[in-house]
């Protein structure tokens, strides 16, 4: 069984020095852990897998990290649903000759592919992640950034049924 405590502080430790966007940021670990507590206490899971990947979902993406050190210290199924949960990023060839805001439609559909393919126990993750993100970019963007945000978000809520986390979804649903 992954130890959610440990999982805590290696998020805190791999994320040390990383702060959130905005005005006077907070240290980045309070990402993981609002996810972690949406996932739990918004969404009512109890898995601890889930759980453990909730903590450690952005390592990957934002740290030097790699799955094998997850893998060696949490198990093969909190290292799959980290792995299944980090995004891919198109490479400088596949963004050579874009504009930024054909950059972000590019990611924006990789994102929503992603999404797609995961579990359904990944998939809640993932709405806990959004649920986050959302609340920190309606203080944290500008009104165009935010308006792609959102319209995105609406499209990760047709994406993902409802079934998957009723308690997550209804929650985005409400910040929309």
């Amino acid at each position: 069984m992954p130890d959610l405590q440990l999982a805590l502080l290696r998020s805190a430790e791999w994320h040390l020095g990383q702060e959130r966007d905005g005005d006077h940021p907070l240290p980045y670990l309070t990402h993981p852990v609002e996810v972690l507590v949406n996932l739990r206490y918004v969404g009512g899971v109890t898995d601890p897998v889930q759980l453990c990947a909730a903590a450690l979902h952005d390592v990957l993406e934002e740290t030097a990290v790699q799955a094998d050190s997850i893998r060696e210290q949490f198990g093969d199924e909190v290292a799959a649903m980290v792995m299944e949960l980090t995004r891919y990023e198109p490479s400088d060839e596949e963004r050579a000759g874009l504009s930024a805001d054909e950059i972000w439609a590019l990611r924006s559909r990789l994102l929503l592919d992603e999404i797609a393919q995961m579990s359904p126990r990944a998939q809640a993750v993932k709405l806990a992640d959004r649920l986050s993100n959302l609340r920190e970019s309606k203080r944290t963007k500008g009104k165009k950034k935010l308006d792609r945000y959102l319209g995105q978000t609406k499209e990760i809520l047709r994406i993902v049924p409802r079934e998957v986390n009723p308690g997550l979804w209804d929650a985005i649903k409400a910040e929309l």
